[in-house]
């Protein structure tokens, strides 16, 4: 008579493994605890850091979730490692949808320039400079290289104006506001500029400068440029979130408009979105790659920071980061084309019901939390 006994041999159990292997699971199953985490918690409509700051790394935690999903590849077999591995789908897929707009295989938002009329051209150089930093002979070096038009630099204080004061006679108009807070910002223009102020849209403390300047060609732009608070341990994304919104009401009034500087956010976040809806523009970064800018001192942890959005009658020449200065930023130049022809084939962001009572949330927010008075 034959029977069959299951032996302790056939029999597979977790008791059974080498310890090392039993620690390598719990490893990696706490990772993908917390790697779903990562990739759920940032759904959250919420304004608190701790949660909005989920919104950088997506790029990074897209990396992570691939490279464990492989490492439990061995344990495939545990019902445990099926659940893992549908949880590290589910945050690949989330991550994809919102880097998607910015890899070189999507469609562009804003096209490539057609004309070749340099009266139509606006070339701008954008930078956050770090306060701290005081290696100004690059800037001053790299601005004297590119030769833009225009030259927005953020976190400059006194000595940065007066290290860079040989842009004063290089540029034939600049308004500079410079702060100890890190949140000084210079404007310098070799176009002709119709007028240009300093702004405080939600603090006094964190200005913008809102200008409005002639193309060669005659053509008035508006133009923003901006530097609001980053998510930060102990404070919020309110008054980030409300100064974009604020900025994206005043140039939707405009034709032509362009808004750029250190945003503090990604494009990819919801932020993000929501400031082009209310203002209608295009982000020439989407369909060309990610540009990070920040940090620049890291290979591993950059961010896309620093932006520059444009109405749909402009296209684009030319845009790429530029070479390291000293700052925790990378550089940004970009180069338009005024073609107003292009507002036909070209569509910005539509804003709808939910959109604005997500914009009015925003600015009410910032009013109860800080209040000053909108300008």
């Amino acid at each position: 008579m034959n029977s069959s006994i299951n032996t302790p041999e056939k029999t597979e159990s977790v008791s059974n493994e080498p310890g090392w292997q039993r620690w390598m699971w719990y490893g990696l199953l706490l990772a993908c605890v917390i790697l779903s985490i990562t990739a759920f918690l940032p759904l959250l409509l919420v304004d608190w850091w701790w949660v909005r700051i989920g919104d950088f790394p997506r790029l990074q935690l897209l990396v992570a979730y691939i490279v464990v999903l492989l490492a439990i590849i061995p344990f495939r077999k545990r019902l445990t490692a099926k659940f893992a591995a549908v949880a590290l789908c589910a945050g690949i897929g989330i991550q994809l949808f919102w880097i998607f707009p910015y890899l070189t295989i999507a469609s562009n938002e804003v096209e490539t320039a057609q004309s070749q009329d340099s009266e139509k051209r606006l070339r701008i150089l954008t930078a956050n400079v770090l306060q701290k930093n005081t290696n100004a002979a690059a800037v001053l070096e790299l601005i004297d290289r590119e030769q833009p038009d225009i030259v927005v630099l953020c976190e400059v204080n006194q000595r940065w104006i007066s290290d860079l004061s040989p842009l004063e006679r290089t540029y034939s108009y600049h308004l500079t506001h410079p702060l100890d807070n890190t949140y000084g910002i210079a404007f310098y223009s070799n176009l002709r500029v119709k007028t240009a102020e300093v702004r405080g849209l939600v603090k006094e403390e964190i200005p913008s400068i809102d200008a409005t300047i002639l193309l060669r060609s005659g053509k008035e732009v508006r133009l923003f440029a901006v530097h609001p608070n980053p998510p930060r341990p102990g404070e919020d994304t309110t008054k980030r979130d409300a100064e974009l919104v604020l900025v994206g009401r005043e140039v939707s009034k405009n034709r032509s408009a362009i808004v750029l500087g250190d945003l503090n956010d990604v494009g990819w976040s919801r932020t993000t979105n929501l400031f082009q809806e209310v203002s209608g523009l295009l982000d020439p970064r989407k369909g060309r790659g990610l540009f990070a800018t920040y940090d620049a001192t890291s290979w591993i942890w950059r961010y896309p920071l620093d932006y520059l959005f444009v109405s749909d009658d402009f296209r684009l020449t030319e845009i790429r980061t530029l070479p390291y200065i000293g700052s925790d930023h990378f550089p940004l130049l970009v180069e338009l084309s005024y073609e107003p022809e292009a507002e036909v084939t070209q569509e910005g962001p539509s804003l709808d019901a939910g959109d604005q009572q997500d914009a009015a949330e925003a600015v009410q927010s910032a009013r109860e939390k800080h209040p000053s008075p909108e300008k």
